[in-house]
């Protein structure tokens, strides 16, 4: 079935911060302007714009660096090892915080993903409010609706990993624009996220009205309860969840493993995922935005002669692997175990299937990543292999029951028990005592690899340097636990970004 194919668009300049040479933008010649009067006649147009400002969710590679997510939030905290040897030299440097500098490019380059995506939302919003002739008020609502929920999640991910980061929320449709705002709190741009996800969440539709690749009120409201977990606001939390748990109709999966499989994207477990393709974009993932498939099975399976061709760079850590008790199905559907059964006859004849019972690597680990894995067969089809059509979830309804019951427990109200146990009655058929340190193991078991939550969940927790030390990193309180402003944009800047402490 064809998915949505995301469409570019030409912008004067597409973020705020997001320059990949040394040359200041105002030096480029001739200066233009993009008039949305004249460039955006139709509904249509608009809805391109729309489609290109989702377009930033399918990057893993910018400026020529990877933006996986997993590498701040995996590598960086004790799921992942970057490497099965050192020959991944970007990934390698958030195995240990020293190496984490602000000249790191990846760094700069999930800075310029994020807000290269603000500033397409934000082009989106302002071309939908000045133009007059939408087929109906509810297509323009959609539009908006849409935006600023990618606005609000694209801020809530660089505040989780910067802190306070300059706030933009005018498009900037020419070099005479301001270019360059100084860092806005992080409080103030928690504000501007919950917002853009409310506006979100009573503008657009419940699940199953439209498009499934689009953002609905479900998942703005999931984000929303996010949102207020992270600020410690327990009980907006609990009143975020227990209106998707009231009023929509997400379910748990029977089986865990399905959530992560080609033939059910967009499950009843699914709020909000990233929509992947396959290969209609020609060449690799790796070519900067032309990016229409998913790289993550390549970078978390092995190479195997004979056109597999992943190169296995992120491993789960062998102490994540142990907090898994074998009669929790969790453990199979995350992870690549030893004789596990992979369905693939290609992989057999080549005595891979089921999995041998040593995978060599030199990081003292023995198994990889489940949730994004492809059999032999299905990559075999593919138009480009190496662009993945799996889509990858960044907020299932077992995330919902787990923040429920957190916030419970944290005095928000609601019945978090009876979250708790939904969530584990699936996983292993039992329950477990109701207590926070229950919770937070069962949010880990639950998540892991998925890339979107175990390093920020630690520090929210206060729980970063033990867990740090638990696994030989050596953290420094203060400055670890946000990553730098990158010195390119403190320098285009001209100082007005600051850094943030410890670097």
């Amino acid at each position: 079935m064809l998915k949505n194919k995301f469409l570019a668009i030409a912008v004067v300049v597409s973020s705020l911060f997001v320059s990949s040479c040394s040359d200041d933008i105002l030096d480029k010649e001739p200066i233009t302007e993009l008039v949305a009067e004249t460039a955006f006649e139709t509904e249509a147009d608009i809805q391109k714009a729309l489609n290109a400002a989702y377009d930033a969710l399918q990057w893993q590679f910018v400026n020529g660096f990877h933006t996986f997510p997993q590498i701040f939030q995996s590598i960086r905290a004790d799921d992942h090892h970057s490497q099965q040897a050192a020959f991944w030299a970007p990934g390698l440097n958030f195995d240990q915080f020293s190496t984490i500098l602000p000249s790191n490019q990846n760094v700069a380059a999930v800075w310029s993903k994020w807000y290269q995506g603000v500033s397409r939302a934000n082009f989106t919003i302002k071309l939908a409010n000045e133009f007059d002739n939408f087929s109906s008020q509810t297509a323009k609502d959609y539009i908006i609706g849409e935006a600023k929920f990618l606005r609000g999640i694209y801020y809530f991910e660089l505040v989780k990993l910067f802190g306070g980061v300059p706030l933009m929320t005018e498009a900037i449709t020419s070099t005479e624009d301001q270019l360059f705002y100084p860092r806005a709190t992080a409080a103030e741009v928690y504000a501007q996220i919950e917002a853009d996800l409310l506006d979100a969440s009573n503008l657009l539709p419940k699940k199953g009205a439209r498009e499934n690749w689009r953002a609905d009120s479900g998942a703005a409201l999931g984000f929303l309860a996010k949102v207020h977990l992270y600020q410690g606001e327990y009980s907006d939390t609990v009143t975020y969840c227990e209106k998707i748990m009231n009023e929509h109709s997400y379910a748990l999966e029977t089986n865990f493993s399905d959530n992560f499989k080609l033939t059910n994207e967009f499950g009843v477990e699914s709020l909000f995922e990233i929509n992947y393709v396959d290969g209609l974009v020609a060449g690799g993932f790796e070519q900067n935005q032309q990016q229409e498939g998913s790289g993550s099975w390549q970078m978390m399976f092995m190479w195997i002669a004979g056109k597999y061709t992943s190169w296995g760079n992120m491993i789960p850590r062998q102490t994540l692997v142990g907090i898994y008790d074998d009669a929790d199905q969790r453990k199979q559907g995350t992870f690549i175990l030893p004789g596990s059964d992979l369905g693939s006859p290609w992989l057999a004849s080549r005595g891979w299937d089921p999995a041998p019972s040593n995978f060599g690597f030199a990081v003292g680990s023995n198994a990889m990543n489940r949730k994004f894995f492809l059999t032999y067969e299905e990559i075999d089809v593919l138009l480009s292999v190496q662009q993945s059509p799996l889509n990858e979830k960044m907020l299932r309804y077992s995330d919902i029951l787990l923040m429920h019951a957190e916030a419970s427990i944290m005095g928000g109200g609601g019945n978090g028990q009876a979250s708790l146990d939904t969530v584990t009655q699936r996983a292993f058929g039992g329950t477990v005592p109701y207590t926070l340190e229950n919770i937070k193991t069962e949010r880990r078991k639950e998540l892991a690899t998925e890339g979107w939550n175990r390093f920020t969940d630690l520090v929210r927790w206060g729980d970063i340097g033990a867990a740090m030390t638990a696994v030989g990193k050596s953290f420094t309180p203060g400055r670890d636990e946000l990553l730098p402003i990158p010195q390119l944009e403190i320098n285009l800047s001209d100082g007005l970004l600051t850094q943030n402490p410890g670097y």
